[in-house]
């Protein structure tokens, strides 16, 4: 679309240039397509020299003039257009639209001038090689042609590229001012260059001068385009056709005085009309400036109450922090800060009553280098959470070694990046030797309580035991006697049977003989056999062929966490079946009990799993034997059932 619109108008202004009928041989005194050509340019950039040449050529070639020399103008103007534009585009303060005086000085010079000396250049030598006759020779031809193609950019360029100016000053009163200055300017043309003006002299063109004047003060450059556009094309029509000033020496003459005029009128136009529009521009600066300091000092006062405002919201700041600062330092805990690379960049007093460490001794060292910390998983892991809780063994700057309940927060920044860690100690030391005393003590019970079920089973049996049998035997000879005496010597015997029996099975459940006598396996197979009669839920026990014996300790609490499972499935599984099964491998013995049960609620499982308080007394015991010999415990559950898992070390089962 541009390229089409560019070869329209370049071919119509061409045809209307070559239509002044004192043109010689395609050489015209104006040549309004040159400003059309460097507007293009400038506006539209040098992808358009196409449209330019191939307009160009077809002017000349339809005029005629030979093809070779048309294509040799077409490709002179196109040129001559492409180093306007880029003589221009190269300055880099150079604007269109013509707002300076240097921009306005610039497009005459480059554009004006120098540029048109090419096509002028290329043209006439193309022309006088194909022998075309060109006005009176070489040298007036190139000067006709190079004064023509500047009267075309100093008059057509100016009102293409400050059109949208002209637009933007002409409202309202404004249309009809610059309607009354353009027939002021053609009135006046008229009176100059009309048929019925005697008057001859050269000195009466300048009459003009007056609304040119008019039109910069008002209409600035736009104003002046137009105004030097209507005097101009009045001026080549009356001399043209013989009427005016110029018309009163020979053609070439003539044509000399014409362009002459018009370039005095453009240019003066164009440089009193850029000196204002700078005057203008410059007065709006000042204006602006001085606004803009009335508003500094105004801004100044405003930012001086703001800075005051400002500073007392610090230092009440400041006063909340430092307060804040005592408050962290009464806490018992410590309390210290990490950044990214682990530095320590807070330490509050709390921290220096717990390690030893003043706050001045540790900041910007690295808390391994200080703390020396030991921790229960790896370092990573707790790096990849927000917040941590745990405990973990810290070395103090006197060499003792404590443990602390530590939390950690991160801190990060308002992208969410990680920028450090908050973390708050408290020293746990005591507790955990009052948990440690604790666990050996409540070990120490356990045992004392099994040696004493020992002791009360073995008495049972030897002592207790050994009575009902002799009442037994004694019972047994009144059975001789008369009947009735028989009978009830029977019944006596049938109770004392009931006696040794619920005797042997109490002595045997408080501590089974075959625990000490063959181990283990022995006892768990007597165990769940009787535990299958009396509560009739099958179970499956699997056991190593080749199981020996093993620490008595051990023993025991094996045969504890059968004895506590099993009641507890009995208790409370409703199940139908149950499966015991002891295997070993190079490190741990492993005790499983699994069940088909109803399984455990969560919430029940949950206070198992934690061992709180209400779980009972069967599975602490139970967990509490394990930690003794170094085992563990683990408990799970869902609605297929619940499996007890009891795991020893291997290096602890040994005899």
């Amino acid at each position: 679309m541009q390229l089409a619109v560019v070869f329209v108008l370049y071919f119509g202004a061409g045809k209307l240039g070559l239509a002044v009928p004192f043109t010689s041989s395609n050489v015209s005194p104006i040549w309004p397509a040159a400003g059309i050509a460097v507007a293009a340019v400038l506006v539209w950039g040098i992808q358009i020299a196409p449209a330019i040449a191939f307009a160009a050529f077809l002017v000349n070639f339809v005029s005629p003039v030979p093809i070779l020399a048309s294509v040799a103008i077409g490709l002179g103007n196109a040129s001559s257009a492409v180093v306007a534009g880029y003589l221009l585009k190269r300055s880099s303060d150079f604007e269109i639209s013509l707002p300076r005086l240097k921009d306005v000085l610039k497009l005459v010079t480059v554009a004006a001038v120098l540029a048109t000396a090419v096509a002028a250049s290329v043209g006439v030598t193309a022309l006088t090689l194909v022998h075309t006759k060109v006005w009176a020779g070489y040298s007036s031809a190139w000067r006709i042609w190079w004064q023509g193609d500047a009267m075309g950019v100093l008059v057509v360029a100016p009102l293409l590229l400050t059109g949208r100016d002209l637009l933007r000053v002409c409202r309202g009163w404004r249309v009809l001012e610059a309607c009354l200055l353009s027939i002021a300017i053609l009135v006046t043309s008229a009176a100059i260059f009309s048929p019925w003006t005697r008057g001859r002299d050269d000195v009466l063109a300048f009459v003009v001068f007056p609304f040119i004047i008019w039109a910069a003060l008002r209409f600035r450059v736009a104003g002046v385009a137009v105004a030097g556009l209507l005097s101009a094309s009045y001026a080549v029509w009356g001399t043209a056709h013989g009427f005016g000033p110029f018309v009163n020496h020979t053609p070439l003459h003539n044509a000399v005085l014409l362009q002459v005029f018009v370039a005095v009128t453009a240019l003066t136009g164009l440089i009193l009309a850029a000196v204002i529009n700078e005057r203008e521009h410059i007065g709006e600066a000042f204006e602006s400036e001085k606004k803009l300091l009335s508003e500094s000092e105004a801004a100044k006062e405003r930012l001086e109450e703001r800075v005051r405002e400002r500073t007392q919201e610090l230092e009440q700041n400041a006063a909340r922090l430092a307060y804040q600062g005592k408050l962290l330092d009464l806490a018992n805990d410590a309390i210290f800060v990490r950044t990214a690379a682990d530095k320590i960049s807070y330490w509050n007093e709390g921290a220096e009553r717990l390690y030893g460490w003043a706050s001045g001794e540790v900041l910007g060292r690295t808390t391994h280098e200080v703390l020396r910390t030991e921790f229960p998983v790896p370092l990573s892991e707790i790096l990849q959470t927000d917040r941590w809780e745990g405990e973990l063994r810290h070395t103090t700057k006197y060499g003792f070694q404590i443990t602390v309940a530590s939390r950690w927060t991160t801190l990060r920044d308002h992208n969410g990046k990680s920028v450090g860690w908050l973390e708050i100690n408290t020293d746990i030391t005591a507790r955990k030797r009052a948990e440690e005393a604790a666990r050996s003590l409540s070990g120490r019970i356990l045992t004392l309580q099994d040696d004493e079920r020992r002791r009360i089973a073995r008495g049972l049996h030897d002592s207790l035991g050994q009575y009902l049998a002799a009442l037994k035997m004694n019972l047994d000879v009144f059975q001789t006697s008369n009947d009735k005496k028989a009978t009830l010597a029977s019944d006596c015997s049938e109770i004392v049977d009931k006696c040794l029996t619920e005797t042997r099975t109490i002595s045997h459940l408080l501590h089974p003989p075959l625990l000490d006598e063959a181990g283990f396996g022995s006892a768990a197979r007597w165990y769940v056999g009787g535990f299958s009669q009396r509560s009739g839920i099958k179970v499956n026990l699997n056991l190593p062929p080749k199981l020996g014996r093993m620490h008595r300790d051990v023993e025991v609490a094996l045969f504890r966490a059968v004895q506590e499972g099993l009641t507890n499935v009995h208790r409370h599984s409703g199940c139908s079946a149950v499966d015991v099964s002891l295997s070993l491998n190079v490190k741990h013995l492993r005790l499983e009990i699994k069940d088909d049960g109803r399984g455990i609620p969560q919430k029940r499982l949950r206070s198992l799993i934690e061992g709180a308080a209400e779980a009972g007394v069967g599975l602490a015991g139970m967990r509490e034997r394990m930690r003794e010999i170094g085992g563990s415990l683990e408990i799970r559950s869902d609605r297929a059932g619940t499996t007890v898992v009891v795991s020893i070390p291997v290096e602890r089962i040994s005899i």
